[in-house]
């Protein structure tokens, strides 16, 4: 039986959990190609997998600053708004608003960071000169809970130890957190121009599918919440889904990306709601850009599910609330894009809440 060790190569699912302002994460990563001997696991994490086999996993709990790089203070800058960059590199205007995140890059003048630098800042104050930048890490001072479990195990077939991977800003970095509201004030996503569309025939034409495997995350992921004795709605890629009577739960999959009034549309669902009843929507990164919401082009994909939570905040479904994204997982080999992929399958995201009792 192969056991975890330095002569042992194969993937890892790492599951990052958190909570904040009563809303709980869940972030699910594949680490496609893990190597014992070079990688950098979090703290503890490395000597708890030793001798483990597959399907087996290890957790720990981790504190600010013992995984998560610690907050610091001078990382919050005040800076005068002409600092920030008038427009993206794609060429579109910059308009700043607070509890949003964008690049680093973005900001001129910081020392180590450059034009085209992705790691995130977000804005947390905003005047009609100066703006206030935190680029701290989103989950810098919130507990964490990271689980690593073996998917498969082989042995190494090289002497040598090939590359490294640092599984901690793998896992963390560029998304987990950006889905929270800064210091429980709701973020500034809305614009007078954030519902617009550039084509506005969505009824006609169907959104682009995600591949087999993101469709089979989706349905795991509701499984944790409905059971074969509930009445549940699927509204998939169409949003004039008969409806009749009372649901115990509403399942949206490809729907918010292009809808003009999510909130209303929400608000009128939930009155065939039952109490207690659970609304679960999902995405991807896999959307028609050209009949999206001008909004949902803006944000980052994490930033979505901020969104969507306020969407829900707003409709009056947001009780026991929570986001789920699973990233990286292996795509089908029987996919016609799975080379041009790199047989990476769609990201999945999904937030929940219920209706209150």
């Amino acid at each position: 039986m192969k056991t975890f060790n330095d002569n042992a190569i194969g993937a890892l699912e790492f599951t990052v959990t958190w909570e904040k302002d009563g809303i709980k994460h869940e972030e699910w990563f594949l680490g496609r190609k893990f190597n014992a001997t070079n990688d950098i696991f979090p703290r503890g994490m490395r000597e708890a997998l030793e001798g483990k086999t597959e399907g087996e996993s290890v957790s720990f709990t981790y504190e600010p600053r013992l995984c998560i790089p610690r907050h610091k203070e001078k990382l919050v800058r005040d800076l005068p708004l002409d600092r920030l960059r008038p427009k993206t590199r794609y060429g579109q205007p910059i308009v700043p608003r607070l509890g949003r995140f964008y690049p680093q890059g973005h900001i001129n003048g910081i020392l180590d960071v450059y034009p085209d630098t992705l790691t995130p800042f977000r804005l947390i104050g905003l005047s009609d000169e100066r703006f206030v930048a935190d680029c701290n890490h989103p989950l810098a001072l919130i507990p964490v809970t990271i689980e690593a479990r073996i998917q498969y195990l082989e042995d190494r077939d090289t002497g040598t130890y090939g590359s490294l991977t640092h599984w901690r800003e793998t896992t963390c970095d560029w998304g987990p957190g950006m889905q929270t509201m800064h210091e429980g004030h709701p973020t500034d996503f809305f614009h007078p121009d954030f519902f617009q569309r550039d084509d506005m025939t969505i009824e006609q034409t169907p959104p682009p599918p995600m591949d087999a495997k993101a469709y089979e995350n989706i349905a795991l992921l509701h499984q944790r919440h409905i059971s074969p004795d509930m009445r549940v709605l699927n509204v998939a890629n169409d949003r004039h889904t008969h409806v009749d009577g009372m649901y115990d739960a509403m399942l949206f999959t490809q729907i918010f990306e292009y809808h003009p009034a999510p909130i209303e549309a929400l608000q009128d669902m939930a009155t065939h709601l039952k109490p207690g009843g659970a609304v679960l929507i999902a995405f991807s990164n896999h959307y028609d850009e050209r009949r999206a919401i001008k909004g949902w082009t803006e944000l980052h994909a994490f930033e979505r599910m901020g969104l969507i939570l306020e969407y829900l905040r707003q409709a009056g479904l947001d009780t026991n609330a929570g986001t789920y994204s699973r990233r990286n997982d292996w795509r089908d080999k029987t996919e016609p894009d799975f080379l041009a992929k790199k047989g990476v399958s769609d990201p999945v995201f999904m937030v929940y809440g219920y209706k209150q009792s």
